[in-house]
């Protein structure tokens, strides 16, 4: 008797579980109106100051000095954009080459642990630096994880 009601109960939740749902038909594509675009001059943009509002950007405080080989004059500028940070050498090298391509006037810094950073500007004042790192982020969708270093005193 328990494996017949054990049974019947398998068979109720089966033929449940097995029902057929509708589908929702597939909807038609509407037509569309066939009309000539309407020419719209673009805005020009407005020459650009720099924000007061800093942009988002992560920051780094830390001694370095200018990679072997490098000329840096970079005066008494204390916030620097950086494009790439590495612990090769090498790698900074050809981010740098790949950079100059791309008119920017990079230099290879490094600091005290050995790591190689790659700048692409610096600047004096940190309004200025975080407008540049904004600039580039919006121009280069590549160079989006660019980052704000701080020359430490």
């Amino acid at each position: 008797m328990k494996n017949l009601s054990l049974l019947l109960v398998l068979v109720i939740v089966a033929l449940a579980a097995c029902k057929t749902q509708k589908i929702a038909p597939k909807p038609q594509p509407v037509a569309q109106e066939k009309s000539t675009p309407a020419v719209v001059a673009a805005p020009t943009p407005a020459p650009k100051a720099y924000d007061s509002k800093p942009a988002a950007v992560a920051s780094k405080e830390e001694h370095f000095s200018a990679a072997s080989g490098e000329i840096a004059d970079y005066g008494a500028n204390k916030f620097f954009v950086i494009m790439g940070s590495f612990s090769v050498l090498e790698n900074a090298k050809r981010l740098k080459e790949t950079l100059t391509t791309e008119n920017f006037h990079p230099v290879i810094l490094m600091n005290d642990s050995g790591m190689y950073r790659v700048c692409g500007n610096s600047y004096a004042e940190e309004a200025a630096a975080r407008a540049r790192i904004a600039e580039v982020r919006s121009t280069y969708p590549k160079y989006s994880d660019i980052w704000l270093l701080i020359r430490k005193q």
